[in-house]
């Protein structure tokens, strides 16, 4: 018995060693996690509070949106409810939309890089009749890389990251409607004021409340662990605070957290593409003043150069593995080889004068973070819109032109703080029952006097062309902005399926399949708003498999 405990005891000191050894995030970004992860921010939870509004007494019962994890299937119904919710029994926090880890341990879900499984994310429900997001829950990581154009969200609608917390914090994916940002704002207030450091969640960060950790004191006078001690600069009293200022406080720290969520392309976690680049001492990022366009032109000739030397070398495991095999990506193959090589050069030809070829997908994806940032039409809201209404009904459907927008503007544009009875039709999921009901993206920005911070970086995205201006009016602007949607990245694309803005392809062969089909369409001129770049994409059936292989080489094991 006495040896079984000493056994015990070593081992738990062992763990306990290893613990103290490994390398803390800073302060500002664990409770910036801490506060991603909370589920007491929610209009759901205000309104279920018992013991006369104790907010550290837990749900009688949680959301019933929770309940399930829903997955998305490619048919009616598109998603159903598949596997217990990690949340359930509890109420909406930023994690329920920007899953990671929640589902490692089932092969039909896995790892996730800060996306969900839906093709539109369950809602908490209100008197809205909205179930579901209008779009797909995209990946954080690597969402908020610095950019000449900074922009966020798929249609341009936030200028910072921190103004994009701000809007999910007292928005509808957290159950809060429109004309509600008050109510917000007062609730998260309370929780933080009150919070007693005794929930689970806040021992998982050293067991301080809310009102310790913020202000770096503890009830005793005493300060906080340096390990959970934030920068005196962003420390606040939130006893002392007005609300606005500690929910000010609490959406910047998960902006800093949310900033930090970046792909690692490092010595201990690399995608195959990644390894490549540096067993063969190939630049893995632009010089300073070079284009990103012109830094992936540069490699590829680079690449070409080696190869016909014959001086590349090939990646066939991972070396950061035992079997050599991905962590989290069952059944695909760890390498960089030929095949990988071939897709890398069809995905990065650009189309020669007078010549039918060339992937041209560099030109929406260049290197090193394989995506502009930029807003494109991909033509996928046409493709739904026409599938529940026939074809060239989306040619057919009648979008006005800023004056008559504004003329009915609680018709058109979406409901806001200021504007709460908007009813968006331009921004709807497509529906059998109202063929008006679509989603037109950056169209409903533009323009619009509710949303004022984004206008120049969204005007400059559809506006400005190498330089160039191309829009000869407001009308002409708006009219170019039909449908157009940012571009994401198409690194990891195997921790954040399914794809596009609304969720509707599940794999990487039937999202490279739609655009040899979308670039046809484009150059048939059968796509509305047609975008130069998807019609100069000249890919065959036979290039789609090795665009593929390339893409999973862009996977790395996010962790």
């Amino acid at each position: 018995m006495m040896v079984n405990r000493l056994l015990t005891l070593l081992i738990l000191c062992t763990v306990f060693s290893s613990i103290q050894a490994e390398d803390l995030d800073p302060p500002e970004i664990m409770l910036g996690e801490r506060l991603f992860l909370e589920t007491r921010f929610s209009q759901f939870f205000a309104v279920n509070l018992k013991d006369k509004g104790d907010v550290n007494s837990p749900l009688i019962e949680g959301d019933p949106a929770l309940n399930k994890t829903a997955r998305f299937f490619g048919l009616p119904p598109y998603q159903i409810p598949f596997a217990d919710g990690p949340y359930a029994g509890q109420s909406f926090n930023c994690r329920s939309c920007h899953l990671v880890d929640e589902h490692l341990e089932q092969s039909e879900l896995g790892m996730r890089s800060y996306a969900d499984f839906a093709s539109r994310s369950p809602l908490p429900a209100r008197n809205d009749g909205m179930l579901t997001t209008v779009r797909n829950s995209p990946a954080l990581v690597d969402a908020s890389l610095p950019r000449r154009n900074f922009m966020l969200h798929f249609d341009g609608e936030f200028s910072s990251l921190d103004h994009l917390v701000r809007g999910t914090l007292t928005g509808r994916n957290m159950g809060w409607l429109p004309g509600e940002k008050s109510d917000a704002i007062e609730h998260i207030c309370k929780v933080i004021r009150e919070d007693n450091g005794q929930s689970e969640l806040a021992e998982e960060f050293g067991g301080y409340s809310y009102t310790e950790v913020f202000s770096g004191k503890t009830t005793d006078g005493k300060s906080v662990s340096s390990d959970f001690l934030i920068p005196t600069e962003l420390q606040i009293e939130p006893q002392k605070e007005s609300c606005e200022k500690v929910f000010s406080s609490a959406a910047n720290l998960i902006a800093i957290y949310t900033e930090d969520l970046v792909f690692a392309q490092d010595e201990e976690i690399i995608s195959p593409y990644d390894l490549f680049l540096k067993l063969n001492n190939l630049p893995t990022e632009p010089e300073e003043d070079e284009s990103h366009k012109s830094y992936s032109m540069k490699l590829i000739a680079r690449i070409n150069e080696l190869d016909k030397e014959k001086r590349l070398t090939f990646v066939s495991k991972n070396p950061n593995t035992e079997d050599g095999k991905f962590q989290f990506h069952d059944e695909q193959p760890f390498e960089f080889g030929e095949k990988q090589l071939a897709g890398m050069r069809i995905f990065f030809s650009k189309p020669e004068k007078d010549k039918n070829s060339g992937g041209n997908c560099v030109a929406c994806h260049a290197a090193p973070h394989f995506t502009d940032f930029d807003l494109h039409n991909t033509g996928i809201t046409q493709v739904e819109y026409e599938a529940i209404h026939g074809q060239n009904a989306f040619n057919e459907l009648k979008i006005p032109n800023v004056k008559q927008r504004d003329k009915q503007a609680d018709l058109y544009l979406p409901a806001t703080q200021k504007n709460p009875h908007r009813k968006g039709i331009f921004r709807s999921i497509p529906s059998q029952k109202n063929a008006m009901a679509t989603d037109l993206g950056a169209w409903n920005i533009l323009f619009n006097s509710d949303f004022p911070l984004p206008q120049e970086s969204i005007y400059t995205a559809i506006c400005i062309s190498e330089g160039y201006e191309i829009c000869t009016s407001r009308d002409d602007t708006l009219k170019r902005s039909i449908a157009t949607f940012k571009t994401p990245s198409v690194r990891n694309l195997g921790h954040s399926a399914p794809y596009m803005h609304n969720g509707q392809i599940s794999d990487l062969h039937a999202v490279v399949s739609f655009y040899l089909a979308v670039s046809v369409n484009t150059r048939q001129g059968l796509i509305r708003n047609p975008d130069e770049d998807i019609a100069n994409i000249h890919i065959k059936p036979k290039d789609i498999q090795p665009l593929v292989d390339f893409l999973i080489s862009l996977y790395e094991d996010y962790n």
